[in-house]
C-alpha cells in the first residue's frame, strides 16, 4: 500500500495511452513520480519490488515513486492502456528514495505550503479494481486530454480532475477495506459458533465482543448470508443436530439438546420440525 495525498495540487509530468501491438516487457526501473496505470484492454503481470500484479481490463496500479518495478514476462498482443506519471507531493515523499528535491520544487510558496501541512493522506492498496467505478476511467482520460490541450488553464484542470479522481479511489478503497474487515468479523464469529456449538449466543453478547452494536452484526450477516445472526446461528445448529442424529442413532434427544444449546428438547423438537417439516424422532426413524 502507499499513501496519497488528498486535495493537494497536482503536477502531472507524463499521460497518454499506450497499444502494445507485439507485446511489451514493463520497464525495469525506478521513477521519481508515481506511475498510474489502468488497463483498458488485455492483461499484464507487473512487480513492484518482490509482489507480482496481475492487472486485466479495468484494473488500476499504482506504482508508488522510488520503488522497483519491472515485468518478467510480455502483456498480450494488443493490449490497451493508459498512464500517469504523478510529481509525489511533500506528505507522500519518502526521504529514503531521495525524493527531497521534489518536495522544495512542489511547495515554493507560503500559501501553497500551509495547504499542504493542513491536507491529509489515506492509505491506498496498489492494485485497484474498478469495474463497478466507471468515473475513475472517465477521470482518466479526461487528465490525459487536459494534459495534451494547449488551454492556459491546463495545469489548474488537471490537478482538479486528479483531484476528483482521488476521491473516487479513495471511496473505492474504503470499500474494500471495509469488506475485509466484515469478511475478517464474520470469519471469526462463524468459527466461534463451530466451535463452541453448546452455547447459543445472543446477538448482543456477540456484538459486545466485537465492540459493535447489534444491529451492525445483524447488518453484515443480512448483507453475506440473506439472514440475520440469530437465523443463521440456528440453521447451523440444526444442521448440526441432523448430522448428530444421523450419526449418533443411539443418543437420547436431550443429549442432542444440551450438545447444541438448546433449552430442552421440547424446544428443540418445536425448531425442527419449524426448519425440516419433520420431528427429529420421525426424520431419526427415517434413517
Amino acid at each position: 500500500m502507499l499513501n496519497l495525498e488528498e486535495m493537494a495540487d497536482r503536477r502531472i509530468t507524463g499521460a497518454n495511452y499506450i497499444t502494445s501491438v507485439n507485446g511489451m516487457v514493463h520497464p525495469n526501473r525506478i521513477m521519481d513520480v508515481h506511475d498510474f496505470l489502468y488497463i483498458l484492454d488485455g492483461e499484464w503481470e507487473i512487480f513492484e519490488e518482490d509482489k507480482a500484479y496481475h492487472l486485466s481490463k479495468d484494473d488500476l496500479l499504482i506504482l508508488s515513486a522510488g520503488r522497483h518495478h519491472y515485468g518478467r514476462i510480455p502483456c498480450n498482443a494488443g493490449n490497451r492502456h493508459m498512464y500517469l506519471h504523478v510529481l509525489p507531493t511533500a506528505l507522500e515523499s519518502d526521504n529514503k528514495h531521495g525524493l527531497n528535491s521534489k518536495r522544495q520544487s512542489f511547495s515554493s510558496t507560503k500559501n501553497s505550503m500551509e495547504k499542504m501541512e493542513s491536507s491529509s493522506t489515506f492509505p491506498c492498496h496498489t492494485l485497484l479494481h474498478c469495474k463497478e467505478r466507471i468515473l475513475i476511467r472517465t477521470y482518466f482520460q479526461n487528465i490525459i486530454r487536459a494534459y495534451w490541450s494547449k488551454s492556459p488553464q491546463k495545469e489548474h484542470r488537471i490537478s482538479l480532475l486528479f483531484n476528483l479522481m482521488l476521491c473516487e479511489i479513495h471511496e473505492l478503497n474504503d470499500n474494500i477495506c471495509s469488506n475485509h474487515k466484515t469478511d475478517s468479523l464474520l470469519e471469526e464469529v462463524t468459527q466461534k459458533l463451530q466451535s463452541n456449538p453448546q452455547v447459543f449466543y445472543t446477538a448482543s453478547e456477540i456484538a459486545d465482543s466485537y465492540y459493535i452494536c447489534a444491529r451492525t452484526l445483524n447488518n453484515h450477516f443480512f448483507k453475506n448470508y440473506g439472514k440475520t445472526f440469530y437465523a443463521y446461528q440456528m440453521e447451523t445448529k440444526l444442521e448440526m443436530v441432523r448430522d448428530f442424529l444421523i450419526h449418533q442413532p443411539d443418543a437420547k434427544l436431550h443429549e442432542a439438546a444440551l450438545n447444541f444449546g438448546f433449552y430442552d428438547e421440547f424446544h428443540l423438537s418445536k425448531a425442527f420440525k419449524k426448519q425440516y417439516g419433520v420431528s427429529p424422532s420421525k426424520f431419526r426413524a427415517s434413517f
